[in-house]
């Protein structure tokens, strides 16, 4: 057989790090990895003329009907591409309910069932064995016309490594190359669709979609793990193998430059536990605005592959490893990203840190554990050694010329507020001292009243601005145009104090199971924050708020925009955000005692979250169990849809006042769109009779269309209100017949 490696005669614009001279082994790695972006025009391969050749991988079947198959970019003598041109069908069926929503909200079909006359693949698997078992090939290069096809599908454009990539999937299917099997590397693009088989990434299993033609990106619409690692349940889907967990975190960090935040020089140890059965090449991730000079591996410099501006950091092991091994990695790294300064990996899993400073003099650094300051050279040194473990720790840096102003909150932790003497009240839109600091003392005394003190705080610091909030800082911007596009209808300046006050409950101490939880970040402290408006501000602010997310989340719906929460962070930042705050407002009045007029039940609900969330790994699981214990019964159906589905109804209620001999009845009939006939929501609502009195009830309404029947009443009554206190996120057309 003709041997067809490649001599790369240009010099590849691609940033590789090295220590010393290459490793052989780097070399290869180096010409192999440009091999991967050849030019596919005029390049000699392999051709076969194929009829009804089926591929199945994991959960697609892609049938290639007739036509034919390229084999191309040989790497230690098998094809890395493969390109068909003929007619083909492409059949994906997803065996996960929220997967295929997820599916459903961006493609708006929740399978795959497309028929294709070009695809490109990328191959480290046994495509090339398969196909040469049925099919004769014959050495040819590409032509013209085939190049021209596969162009004008834009078949590579969302394979290419580029900045917004998680990975670099050229690195990706290298790894796989090298321990080549029948169950490695794949990826296919047709259409407007990718499919990815990727044995070495957590989830293994990828659909995504080209939502928009010019988009730089496809739009990861399904994620699941391999066959044999597939749980039944979706809510199970958290459960994921990562290849490795951080066991702990040191580093060594001198801060530097005109304003105290530039890292001159920072030296990060990382030790990581494999989970995997073995193990040689290592996903790891380091911020890219941060540039690593060197990486060594248990003392000495070990070979890896970073692209320029990338977080992926690829290791090559010198063998490989096995399942239990603790491995330690140590990063030089330089650069401007100092609240995000250590390397990670695909496992959120808390751990423990440690650090020393060496600082400027004149700058001040605020984080938590932070020890003595003293003298070194010249310059600041302190130890940092927080009490919590964190999945990525954030601290903030300030120049000198700040006072401090101290309170005491109502369960006697001191709160110091910062007071920076280059904020004055000259400035336009200053916030004024007593509203500053009495609304961010108030916002947290309400939330230690609801939700006890924070985890593991015992002093917390107020920064006027910059950067971010971390457990013990809270960071409030002081020059803040809050008064400006009608801002106080939806609470004003207690809206930005209560939004980081509610961070040291809900922020990053949380710890979740994956990144499936992790709209529960955003969601819970996004409500815990309406809840402290509700409080303290007089009006309708926490419902103008309320709306205002819900009528956003029906215009993301309404674009295909949408998306389950429990997807995590493929879903947008503005969906989990608003979706989930409608969650616990709506299992707020699902435990709304109507006799007792009491939230005691949701109010005990979010106080456990909180405990739960900021000391144990949690799961959407652990958030459904504990719902189920305050709610007193089973809620698989709420948050099948709420949690696990897509889509907002839209009732249109038409009801009558009848009186019968027992009394007055009302009677309606309601059509939901946007739902299924599976759907079903208490609603509340409220009967007002013509003396003014209320009483509050609660009807289930189910599918499409339902009808309720309310009474008797003794006393007639004059109007009923329909989801009453927005008890369901819907919108709602009411008429009295």
């Amino acid at each position: 057989m003709r041997t067809f490696r490649i001599f790369l005669t240009v010099i590849l614009c691609l940033t590789f790090a090295s220590v010393a001279a290459d490793s052989e082994f780097m070399e290869k790695f180096k010409s192999d990895y440009g091999t991967l972006d050849l030019d596919l025009l005029n390049n000699l391969g392999e051709i076969a003329t194929v009829e009804n050749f089926v591929y199945q991988k994991d959960i697609a079947t892609f049938t290639f009907e007739e036509g034919k198959i390229h084999l191309l970019r040989y790497v230690d003598d098998r094809p890395t591409t493969a390109i068909f041109t003929g007619k083909g069908r492409a059949e994906i069926s997803v065996p996960s309910h929220l997967e295929r929503m997820s599916l459903l909200a961006v493609t708006k079909d929740s399978v795959v069932s497309q028929e294709f006359e070009v695809c490109l693949m990328r191959i480290a698997d046994d495509f090339d064995l398969k196909l040469k078992e049925q099919f004769p090939v014959e050495e040819k290069e590409l032509k013209w016309s085939d190049f021209t096809k596969m162009k004008q599908a834009q078949g590579e454009v969302y394979f290419r490594p580029v900045i917004q990539h998680r990975y670099d999937n050229y690195f990706q299917l290298l790894r796989s190359l090298y321990e080549r099997g029948p169950d490695g590397f794949f990826w296919i693009d047709f259409n407007r669709y990718n499919f990815c088989f990727d044995p070495n990434r957590p989830e293994q299993v990828v659909v995504s979609y080209e939502f928009e033609p010019a988009d730089k990106l496809a739009t990861d619409a399904v994620c699941l793990p391999r066959a044999e690692l597939r749980p039944a349940a979706d809510i199970e889907l958290s459960d994921l193998s990562y290849p490795t967990t951080a066991v702990d975190k040191q580093a060594r960090i001198e801060m530097g430059g005109i304003d105290g935040t530039k890292i001159e020089g920072a030296e990060a140890r990382m030790r990581v536990v494999v989970n995997s059965d073995s193990l040689k090449y290592v996903s790891t991730f380091l911020h890219f605005n941060l540039k690593e000079d060197s990486i060594y591996f248990d003392g000495q410099p070990v070979d890896y592959h970073r692209r320029k501006d990338f977080n992926f950091i690829g290791i090559i092991l010198p063998r490989y490893y096995y399942r239990g091994d603790t491995l330690t990695f140590t990063y030089w790294s330089k650069g401007k990203e100092y609240g995000y300064a250590l390397p990670y990996v695909e496992d959120p899993t808390p751990s423990p840190h440690s650090f020393t400073f060496i600082t400027p003099k004149g700058f001040n650094y605020l984080m938590p554990g932070m020890g003595e300051v003293t003298e070194l050279n010249g310059k600041q040194q302190f130890q940092v050694i927080p009490q919590q473990s964190y999945d990525k720790f954030y601290f903030q840096a300030y120049a000198s010329g700040h006072d401090t102003l101290n309170y005491v909150s109502d369960i006697g932790i001191t709160v110091n507020f910062l007071k920076a003497k280059h904020i004055t009240k000259r400035m336009d839109c200053f916030v004024p001292d007593a509203i500053y600091e009495n609304t961010i003392m108030d916002a947290f005394n309400y939330m230690s009243a609801r939700v006890g003190p924070p985890a593991g705080t015992f002093e917390i610091y107020v920064y006027p601005e910059n950067y971010y909030t971390m457990p013990g800082l809270i960071e409030v911007p002081k020059i803040l145009c809050y008064d400006d596009g009608g801002l106080p209808a939806f609470g004003g300046f207690n809206l930005f104090a209560g939004y980081s006050t509610a961070k040291q409950w809900f922020g990053n101490q949380l710890k979740p199971k994956s990144e499936r939880e992790f709209w529960l970040r955003d969601a819970a402290s996004e409500y815990l924050n309406l809840l402290f408006i509700q409080n303290s501000v007089p009006g309708g602010a926490y419902y103008t708020n309320l709306l205002n997310r819900r009528d956003s989340l029906y215009t993301f719906f309404n674009h295909s925009r949408d998306r389950p929460l429990a997807t995590g962070l493929r879903t947008g930042s503005v969906v989990r955000c608003n979706k989930g705050v409608w969650l616990f407002h709506m299992l707020r009045y699902l435990m709304f005692d109507i006799e007792r007029q009491s939230e005691d039940k949701f109010f005990r609900f979010f106080y456990e979250l909180c405990m739960t969330c900021n000391n144990t790994r949690y799961t959407n699981q652990a958030l459904i169990d504990l719902a189920e214990k305050h709610y007193g019964g089973p809620l698989d159906w709420f948050f099948k849809q709420w949690l696990c589905g897509i889509g907002y109804p839209e009732y249109d209620v038409e009801y009558t006042i009848e009186q019968k001999d027992d009394g007055y009845f009302i009677s309606g009939t309601v059509k939901s769109k946007n739902v299924t006939d599976q759907f079903q929501m208490p609603v509340m609502m409220r009967v007002q009779d013509k003396s003014g009195e209320s009483q509050f009830l609660r009807e289930n309404i189910e599918g499409t269309l339902d009808t309720f029947e309310l009474g008797p009443f003794a006393s007639e009554p004059e109007e009923l209100v329909f989801n009453e206190l927005y008890s369901v996120l819907s919108k709602d057309k009411v008429s009295k017949k």
